[in-house]
């Protein structure tokens, strides 16, 4: 596995347009497409903010972000220091379009290929690791 980007935030809404660029960097490295890069970006923005809004709660904290290439994935892993949350947390819901909340979470498993949570590292924290097949010809 290669690691193409690992950097570290604080869990802020002003850290997130360098994410961003970090992100679009990389997946320009992966040779993903102008259209990818824009919702894999909005995807790992959407995860950000849920680490801020919900795993904090806006009290201070962090965000690493680490992005692999394996294989024909490239792999993202958010990982945040706050309160352990449970899996079902992640489940998709039906539910009205008109109602807010949980529209975050259907693009992401729209855009991504493989969307789950890992254990920490320790006995804090939470890692989503989320996978997206590489553009076909650039392994």
């Amino acid at each position: 596995m290669k690691r193409i980007l690992h950097v570290e935030h604080s869990a802020c809404s002003s850290e997130l347009c360098q994410i961003r660029g970090k992100v679009r960097e990389a997946c320009q490295i992966l040779a993903y497409p102008e259209n990818d890069i824009n919702l894999i970006t909005l995807v790992i923005d959407e995860a950000c903010t849920n680490i801020i809004r919900y795993a904090y709660s806006g009290e201070p904290g962090k965000i690493a972000l680490e992005i692999f290439q394996h294989e024909d994935k490239a792999i993202f892993h958010l990982q945040d220091f706050a309160k352990c949350i449970d899996k079902s947390c992640l489940e998709l819901r039906e539910k009205n379009l008109l109602e807010p909340g949980g529209l975050g979470l259907k693009i992401i498993y729209q855009v991504m290929d493989f969307v789950q949570l890992l254990p920490p590292h320790g006995d804090v924290g939470n890692i989503l690791e989320l996978k997206k097949y590489l553009p076909k010809g650039s392994q």
